[in-house]
């Protein structure tokens, strides 16, 4: 009896190679932001944006959430609303009201995510993996050093995109 259910995409087969490809230059592009900028592991939802962006970069390269435009922009616009959130949270104000009422961060981090969204939205600069750039910010604390590592991701993985996009195809 054949089951109903494929595990893998038929497209798999016909380009194994593609496939390969691509994900290796994810792999390899991730390894070298995460080596030059000795990311660890207090910077976890960030590097979870930056590889989400990393996906879409070279599983959907074709895709206008794919182009510099939208990964540049979306982060960069996410980075802002997450380091402003940031900053007033280091206030001796901020820090007074978040500790009186621990909630108001959870508020805090959702205004900060929704606020991306709208502006993404707003600025024809939508890029989902970014909305996790401004949660990061957010819940890691602001430092240079951050938006060093975010800036450089972003635009090590835009400028990728831009010297191979004719050599990748959309995997999807």
């Amino acid at each position: 009896m054949k089951l109903p259910v494929r595990v893998f995409d038929p497209k798999v087969k016909q380009g194994f190679n593609r496939y390969l490809f691509q994900c290796s230059l994810a792999t390899l592009a991730l390894f070298l932001i995460l080596t030059l900028e000795g990311a660890h592991l207090s910077k976890a939802i960030v590097i979870a944006a930056i590889a989400s962006t990393a996906f879409v970069v070279f599983v959907t390269p074709h895709s206008t959430t794919a182009t510099p435009r939208h990964v540049i922009g979306g982060h960069f616009i996410c980075l802002a609303i997450g380091s402003a959130f940031s900053i007033l949270d280091g206030t001796a104000i901020g820090q007074s009201i978040l500790s009186a009422t621990p909630i108001l961060f959870d508020l805090e981090a959702a205004l900060a995510v929704g606020l991306s969204i709208f502006l993404m939205a707003a600025t024809d600069t939508e890029h989902a993996p970014a909305a996790g750039t401004a949660l990061g910010v957010v819940a890691h604390n602001f430092s240079f050093g951050l938006v060093f590592f975010l800036a450089a991701g972003v635009v090590l993985l835009s400028i990728t995109h831009v010297l191979l996009r004719s050599r990748l195809r959309d995997l999807l």
